[in-house]
Formats: C-alpha cells, structure tokens, sequence
C-alpha cells in the first residue's frame, strides 16, 4: 500500500498542478489552445463522467474518515483498528487522486502534446498572474 501511495505521488503532484473546472469553455482558452468543437464535446464529456465518479468517491473518502475519527475518539484505542481504518482513508485517497489523474491522462489525449504542454505553459502564468495581484491587494507584510 505504502508503494503504491510513494509510487502515483508525482502523477498526484502533476494532476494538482493544472487547471480546475470547465477551462475550455472560456472563449479566451479555447481559442489560445485551437479547440475543435469536437474536443470541446470530448471534454465536455469526460468532465461530466469523471466528476460523477468523484463524488461517489469523494463520499467514500469521508465515510473511512468519519470511521478513522470515531475509532481515535474511543476512550479505549484500538490500535490495530484505527491503523486498519487508516489504510482504508488512504486506499480511498489514492482512488480519488488516481481518477482525477485519469481526467488528466484524457485531456492529454485529447490535446495532444504540443497543446498540452501550452494548456501547462498558460495556466503557470496565470497561477503566477493571481499569486502577484493577491499580494499586491494584501499590501505589504509589516
């Protein structure tokens, strides 16, 4: 278990990295990456598949928490319990971070590399762009 968590940490790490929701329905995007309607559908539609697999398993993660949290709330601990639990939570993590890889894995296919690498290039910038104007409005730390 631990070498598989060790293992998919990088491909996690790379998923974190790009862009949220729906990014290739701002014309902006669309156009910066030369989306067909076609790849607009194929996004479209491995979005609404994957995030219906994601909340079943966004639940699934919470429920093993829920369990992992009354095992430690017990006045006796049960070691061996709540170290069982606590796989569980990280079995469901890793199930949640690899279908979200998954989505990663489709946008790429669906990009191809070159627009890939630009949707990469596009939203490091504008991570960048939003951490500056953040620290600008916050103003100077005394």
């Amino acid at each position: 278990m631990l070498f598989l968590i060790l293992a998919i940490s990088p491909a996690i790490s790379l998923a974190q990295d790009m862009p949220t929701g729906k990014w290739w329905r701002y014309p902006r995007m669309a156009e910066k990456l030369n989306l067909s309607g076609k790849e607009i559908r194929g996004l479209n539609e491995q979005f609404l598949e994957t995030r219906r697999k994601l909340i079943g398993l966004k639940s699934r993660v919470e429920r093993e928490r829920f369990e992992l949290e009354n095992l430690l709330e017990n006045e006796t601990l049960n070691e061996a319990a709540v170290m069982d639990q606590f796989k569980r939570v990280e079995k469901e993590r890793v199930n949640l971070a690899t279908e979200r890889f998954l989505f990663l894995i489709q946008v790429r296919k669906i990009l191809g590399f070159e627009r890939f690498q630009k949707l990469k290039t596009v939203y490091e910038i504008s991570r960048r762009q939003k951490i500056r104007r953040n620290m600008e409005r916050s103003g100077p730390t005394p």
